[in-house]
């Protein structure tokens, strides 16, 4: 392991010297600097984070605050966020909290000196997390909203604007009714959840605004919940042409079960995932046309506004919102004219 002392040999300065800069405790010439800069990167010098914590009594360490939901998806999150950590200093490191005890641990977080930082994650419409946080007067920033945004830093999908998107793209292609499935989080710790929340919202919003006919369909993520989706969908969206599932689990049973069961997909029914992965929607037959979560930015942006509150570098607070981007497949199609109703089509009784 190279040491700060062939640094500052390689360097020609003195130990201390290299120490200022690589804990940016007191300034040095310009020429001193990169100097030792130089000599830092021939040798690969890597600083040790427990002695730079000590010395400026800060742990240089963020964490990632997340409920233990089984069938969260956050790898490209956590990955960008990581990664922007690393560019500025920070480690990064991951707090799975169960609900029961979410307050107290985050207060062990803060006060043990542990972390210098949060990033909370799943954030709920009224979330005791944030309002925890902002008592203790503890820097943090949300992947995700509140109801109550004044003063937060926070990036987030802009679920509404993805909604309206994929419904206006649907209406081009002449379909005039759209089903929209969503989580069903009732009875779980993330009831209040955002996402489903402010997307239902939206599609009731914009449905209405475009004279155009919608349902929504509210599914749970066990199987019990996911595998009687397509009878749901042709008893209660029975003309439907076209389906947003913001629902990875369900985007992906509809597909396969619709297909098995004679119904063709798009020439039938068009289907899109919002806020899928993109990677196993292009695995299934036809790909899945969805429109990709900004997972890698919104990190990326969780992590240097979070840093920059640490650091005392902003006065404003960050507040921002990234739309999903589409990503063709082959699963939508021009609405299907005189097609019969779904439950005629998978024989199903009518209601």
């Amino acid at each position: 392991m190279v040491t700060m002392q062939q640094v500052a040999d390689r360097a020609n300065v003195s130990i201390s010297t290299v120490s200022f800069v690589v804990n940016g405790t007191k300034p040095v010439t310009p020429e001193t600097r990169d100097r030792i800069l130089s000599a830092i990167d021939e040798l690969g010098y890597r600083r040790n984070s427990m002695a730079r914590a000590l010395a400026s009594r800060k742990s240089h360490v963020i964490a990632l605050i997340y409920p233990l939901l089984d069938h969260r998806h956050h790898h490209s999150f956590v990955d960008a966020a990581a990664t922007a950590a690393e560019e500025l200093g920070y480690s990064l490191v991951l707090w799975p909290i169960h609900s029961d005890n979410v307050t107290t641990e985050i207060t062990s977080l803060i006060q043990a000196g542990f972390a210098d930082g949060v990033i909370l994650m799943e954030v709920q419409m009224e979330d005791e997390r944030v309002q925890h946080l902002q008592r203790a007067d503890a820097p943090f920033a949300l992947i995700g909203r509140t109801r109550e945004l004044d003063g937060i830093d926070y990036v987030d999908i802009d679920f509404e604007r993805s909604i309206e998107t994929a419904i206006d793209d649907f209406a081009e292609l002449g379909h005039r009714e759209i089903c929209l499935v969503v989580e069903d989080l009732s009875g779980t710790p993330l009831a209040r959840y955002s996402p489903p929340l402010r997307t239902e919202q939206a599609f009731n919003e914009t449905i209405a605004a475009r004279g155009l006919t919608g349902t929504v369909l509210r599914v749970g993520h066990d199987s019990a919940s996911v595998l009687p989706l397509t009878e749901q969908l042709a008893r209660h969206a029975p003309d439907a042409t076209a389906v947003i599932a913001v629902h990875d689990e369900a985007a992906f049973s509809l597909v396969n079960t619709l297909q098995r069961r004679g119904v063709r997909i798009p020439e039938d029914i068009s289907i899109v995932g919002v806020a899928t992965s993109t990677a196993t929607g292009d695995l299934l037959t036809p790909p899945l046309t969805t429109y990709q979560a900004p997972g890698s930015p919104l990190g990326r942006l969780a992590a240097q506004a979070l840093i920059a509150r640490i650091e005392g570098r902003m006065d404003a607070p960050t507040q921002m919102r990234i739309p999903c981007s589409l990503h063709e497949g082959g699963s939508v199609a021009p609405a299907p004219h005189g097609r019969a109703p779904l439950t005629k089509l998978l024989g199903i009784a009518a209601a």
